[in-house]
């Protein structure tokens, strides 16, 4: 039963975000057959009769809220509640609140009296709950002839009780003069209903907490409070002291304010965002990724365009508050590689608070990376040229509107039809012409200027050059070899090492750097593909050595293995080529039908025919 309420709100969840679903994006939402959508937003529906209604219209699903503030009640976790002791969830949450409640030892049977269930259960049940309090920091501490004991930091009690144990039980039912005056807030900080019911269950616990003598002793590390000296805040902390006989520490005041704290619908003072621990984690973040995956990133501009939206998202990362996922299906797949410095970066953050990641974050970040990526703001410039016959002033007109689709990192030369033929064209990345061009050997890309004020083609035609040169990998040398299955992963990057010394392409440094990482940390991105890479001062060549188990994977489970040797001082072509080589790494992890395919490839030309269809 349990399963089936949690599948409800995750349901329910989408299509707060989304307006329109479809069958096949249900399906995929709650991992299970249409005919199992269909019979649970049946009982779902039966279950909010009067208050909303999902309804279907040729194949589209919409929600209908019809009462909504009842709507709200059931957001804020009324289903849950209504469990009975035949739902292992509720008998978790109800074990957390004897423990949090009795801070002492409490007896298997005195718990398996308070749920009305055997001892063999109770034991099950606090089996599971062991597990989950790992993720909290928290302990179960067993004594013989005492029984059990719940040991663990105090913001980390509340967040397991707030995450999994407040939505089922009754709680602190705020005063009317409470009520009304988080309602004002909520307006004028425009929190949404989910946002504001989690403030309501917060400041409740808090309360609890504090009357039940306890308190948070020292600040949440990282956690910065945004609305600390809010006059609209702090009437409500007021209103909290008279009303309830507290004092709010300052440490009890940031934790109250989380919620206001996870999500960017205000305008936040530009002197309290840029603060220290903000710039920390960011820096903490970038190192990482750098040692992970050798690319250049303007790391102040993306520090810029980012920190509006980093600075909540540490915080719900410390509070563990799940955002919604609003991406499609193909989202990975388009922006592989930017997703792949956005796992990297969620991973390190996650690690840095010491708190659980959250995947449904990375295509946030991701787009981040993705425009950081696609900016080229590193001071290189891509050098074009203008063909035409139409006078200075349309020559001008042309270089605005090219420069105005194209972005600021573009030089613009301009030549008439006589002037071009003079010309040495092998320095231009492209040439862009409105008549055609008699010269029979043209040594660089041609874009016949057909629709010039028609920005999208305009800009998909530069996309395509881009990719096009990218893909040719005319920076990259290839190598290519059968591994042996009977050899373990180390044995086998050892030979593709040797084989790149041998050939001079590596030198004894990158070979030590590859080995010893290998020893310290796993290589392996995910599906079978493992990418190890650095440094190489041998050569100024990307090298790409592309390593394929035919028959079956290694011992590790190692399908194909990606060798990188990147020269310190990469051209702005051979970085594009190489972002384009990344970005089929990762698209090959995510199809088994690719990685089949490449084990099969044993020449650049094979490779870069992947490409030219469409299928990488």
């Amino acid at each position: 039963m349990m399963a089936l309420v949690n599948r409800w709100y995750q349901v329910l969840q989408h299509f707060i975000t989304q307006d329109r679903l479809t069958l096949e994006e249900l399906e995929l939402i709650t991992n299970t057959t249409s005919q199992t959508v269909k019979k649970t937003i049946q009982l779902l529906n039966e279950q909010m009769e009067h208050v909303g209604k999902i309804v279907e219209v040729s194949g589209v699903y919409q929600l209908k809220v019809i009462d909504s503030k009842q709507f709200a009640v059931v957001m804020n976790g009324s289903l849950k509640q209504q469990m009975d002791f035949n739902s292992s969830s509720k008998r978790m949450a109800v074990l957390i609140d004897c423990f949090m409640k009795r801070q002492d030892y409490v007896m298997i049977d005195d718990l398996s009296e308070l749920l009305g269930v055997s001892r063999s259960t109770v034991n099950k049940d606090l089996r599971n709950l062991k597990q989950l309090l790992q993720e909290f920091n928290i302990s179960l501490i067993g004594t013989p002839n005492k029984g059990l004991l719940l040991q663990g930091q105090e913001a980390d009690l509340r967040m397991l009780y707030l995450h999994h144990a407040y939505d089922y039980l009754e709680y602190l039912s705020l005063s009317e003069t409470i009520l009304l005056v988080i309602e004002e807030i909520s307006i004028t900080k425009k929190l949404d209903f989910r946002t504001a019911g989690l403030w309501k269950k917060v400041i409740g616990l808090t309360l609890d907490r504090i009357q039940e003598g306890n308190t948070l002793p020292t600040a949440i590390p990282y956690y910065v409070n945004y609305f600390s000296d809010d006059a609209q805040v702090e009437e409500l902390r007021v209103t909290i002291e008279e009303s309830y006989s507290v004092t709010l520490s300052q440490f009890e005041f940031d934790f109250l304010c989380f919620p206001l704290n996870i999500f960017n619908n205000n305008i936040v003072d530009e002197e309290v965002a840029d603060n220290s621990i903000v710039h920390q984690l960011f820096k903490s973040m970038m190192t990482t990724i750098h040692e992970s995956v050798i690319i250049a990133i303007d790391e102040d501009q993306l520090f810029k365009n980012l920190r509006a939206h980093f600075m909540f998202l540490i915080n719900r990362i410390i509070f563990r508050v799940q955002t919604a996922d609003i991406f499609g299906r193909d989202f990975r797949t388009k922006h592989a590689f930017a997703c792949e410095l956005a796992e990297i970066g969620i991973r390190a953050l996650a690690d840095v608070l010491n708190k659980p990641q959250c995947s449904a974050e990375i295509p946030y970040l991701a787009i981040y990376y993705e425009l950081a990526l696609k900016a080229d703001t590193s001071g290189k410039f891509k050098e074009i040229a203008i063909v035409c016959n139409t006078g200075k002033g349309t020559a001008l007109m042309l270089k605005r509107q090219l420069g105005n689709v194209l972005g600021p990192n573009i030089r613009i030369a301009h030549y008439s039809e006589e002037e071009y033929q003079t010309k040495d064209l092998n320095r231009y990345f492209a040439i862009f012409t409105t008549i055609p061009l008699n010269k029979t050997s043209v040594p660089t890309t041609l874009i016949k200027l057909t629709d010039l004020f028609n920005d999208n083609w305009l800009l998909g035609e530069w996309k395509r050059i881009i990719a096009s040169k990218a893909a040719s990998f005319e920076n990259i040398h290839f190598n290519f070899k059968t591994l042996d299955s009977q050899k373990s992963y180390e044995e086998n990057l050892l030979l593709m090492l040797n084989q790149l010394e041998a050939e001079k392409w590596i030198d004894g440094a990158f070979k030590s750097y590859i080995l010893q990482k290998s020893q310290e940390e796993s290589a392996v991105i995910e599906n079978g593909i493992a990418f190890p890479h650095g440094i190489n001062n041998q050569s100024d060549q990307i090298i790409a050595f592309i390593g394929s188990y035919p028959e079956k994977p290694s011992i590790e489970e190692i399908e194909l293995v990606f060798l990188v040797a990147i020269p310190v001082d990469l051209t702005m072509e051979a970085e594009d080529e190489l972002l384009s080589f990344y970005d089929t790494i990762f698209t090959i992890s995510s199809s088994p039908s690719l990685r089949k395919k490449v084990k099969e490839v044993v020449s650049k030309e094979e490779y870069t025919q992947l490409l030219t269809k469409g299928e990488v």
